[in-house]
């Protein structure tokens, strides 16, 4: 009885719980904040190597960025004939090799205490596009981009058709046949008004020289060659560009032809960027373009029309440094005779100074140097009976005050002779085609309209703010190698070079 008393009494004192409570307590909170200062460190290790990922990604993209700079100045630097595949990119000696990457060689190139190695690879059959590789590094960070990169040329004069802000309907009409890229801004349409409303059997724009007439063919250099399916074909690298207006195909009107096989010339076009899209009765069932149909406008407000009216060069407009720096022709009788050239002894003139000159004999035509014709002058070249042809030599523009009608024949003299060779003319007003079954070579800029009624064959490349191209199916040939010849003067020249990555992939 006595034992139970001391048992019970024992076991009701509480004396003592109170530290041993205290201790379990102490020991929950030691082992929770260790538990959140483990988790803490961790968390500030994961934050870290985070912090250090996104770093070394951005350091990489600096390599990507200094590559994409180099390769752009050595198609800037190198005017006559620029190049990745040459063994020089921007005076470093790389490349080219389209198996392997290889390096730059950039040496040291320390960055937010890091650093970037890059290296190129080259496109087989493509000389426009490169493969861009740059690493970066930080600790025992590494990060690796790559990037598909392409080169464009925005100049208008890139172009078979280049069109600003058009006029009332759609701003390429008719039945035409055109060769090489077509690039329209389509300034100050609705996204449903037609910018181009062909039909027939329109082309509006094709890749090669397929029918362009042996004589004509054999004045221009030999296009480029590429790799379609395994063969080599020859290509003008065509690509469609309307930032604004749907374009109309109907009938047998297509952009491209279907890819053909056993031929030495591409039919597909290389890009076709149209934002708002295709129309007509076929609409995108008659576009053959590599990169489908549903590709909107790619250059945002990178690309304007050049006007005349744009200051330029210290001047307030392009035509007032034009006329402060050429040959000018003002008086009446001397105007009379550049409004009625021809074929014909009886209209031989010759102007010169040492801004330009200008100059006829018989058939032949020489010119050189920046010409204007003031006073609201016109250029006029006609036929003179049988005797239809007017050729030139020399490189040199005009501008024209007034319109520009050319009926006639206008050719360089001899095999590979154009662009060596080269004209360039330019009004604020029209200039006009409408003689049949003429040719005519050279770069023609019309700040209103560019008209074209006959069967005519333009070798070179039309800017004009609008088109009427006709029924009576005229064809219009861009020649690449005008690039590396413009004419002194020609208006729409300069820095015209862009890098615009195509893809962009974490290794």
């Amino acid at each position: 009885m006595k034992n139970k008393r001391f048992l019970w009494k024992k076991l009701r004192d509480n004396r003592g719980s109170l530290l041993i409570i205290s201790y379990l307590v102490i020991f929950v909170l030691l082992a929770l904040g260790a538990a959140f200062i483990a988790m803490s460190v961790n968390e500030s290790r994961i934050a870290e190597r985070q912090r250090r990922t996104t770093l070394t990604l951005h350091i990489a993209e600096a390599g990507i960025e200094r590559a994409l700079y180099d390769l752009r100045q050595d198609f800037i630097n190198d005017a006559s004939s620029p190049s990745w595949a040459d063994g020089d990119i921007n005076g470093m000696t790389l490349g080219p090799d389209t198996a392997s990457f290889y390096s730059t060689g950039y040496g040291s190139t320390s960055l937010n205490s890091g650093s970037y190695a890059v290296q190129l690879k080259n496109v087989s059959g493509i000389s426009d596009s490169i493969w861009i590789r740059s690493t970066g590094t930080l600790g025992d960070v590494q990060q690796t981009i790559e990037v598909y990169a392409k080169i464009i040329n925005l100049s208008p004069w890139n172009n078979a058709i280049f069109a600003g802000a058009g006029a009332a309907g759609a701003m390429v009409n008719g039945n035409v046949n055109i060769r090489g890229s077509v690039h329209i801004l389509g300034t100050g349409l609705l996204s449903t008004d037609l910018v181009v409303d062909l039909g027939g059997t329109a082309e509006i724009i094709g890749n090669n020289y397929r029918d362009l007439a042996a004589a004509l063919k054999a004045k221009v250099p030999a296009l480029p060659t590429t790799t379609v399916n395994g063969e080599t074909v020859e290509t003008l690298s065509a690509v469609l560009r309307v930032k604004r207006g749907i374009v109309g195909l109907s009938g047998s009107a297509t952009a491209g032809e279907a890819d053909a096989a056993g031929n030495a010339y591409k039919e597909t076009i290389d890009a076709a960027y149209v934002t708002d899209g295709y129309g007509g009765s076929q609409g995108t069932a008659n576009v053959h373009s590599d990169n489908g149909s549903s590709n909107a406008y790619d250059l945002g407000d990178t690309v304007s029309f050049p006007s005349l009216s744009d200051p330029y060069g210290g001047y307030s407009t392009y035509q007032g440094y034009l006329e402060a720096n050429a040959l000018v022709v003002s008086s009446a009788a001397d105007l009379a005779k550049l409004a009625n050239i021809t074929p014909a002894s009886s209209t031989d003139f010759s102007f010169s100074s040492a801004k330009g000159s200008i100059s006829k004999t018989g058939e032949n035509l020489t010119i050189s140097g920046i010409v204007y014709l003031d006073n609201s002058g016109s250029l006029n070249m006609s036929t003179d009976g049988a005797a239809k042809t007017i050729t030139y030599t020399g490189s040199g523009a005009i501008l024209a005050e007034g319109n520009v009608q050319i009926n006639a024949n206008l050719v360089t003299n001899g095999n590979n002779s154009f662009p060596t060779n080269i004209i360039g003319i330019m009004t604020p007003n029209t200039i006009g085609f409408n003689e049949a079954n003429i040719d005519v070579m050279g770069l023609f800029y019309a700040e209103n309209t560019v008209k074209v009624e006959k069967q005519t064959d333009i070798v070179g490349t039309i800017v004009s703010n609008y088109f009427d191209i006709g029924t009576n199916v005229p064809s219009v040939y861009q020649v690449p190698d005008v690039m590396n010849n413009l004419p002194a003067g020609l208006i729409g020249q300069g820095d015209t070079w862009i890098m615009k990555k195509v893809s962009w992939r974490k290794t």
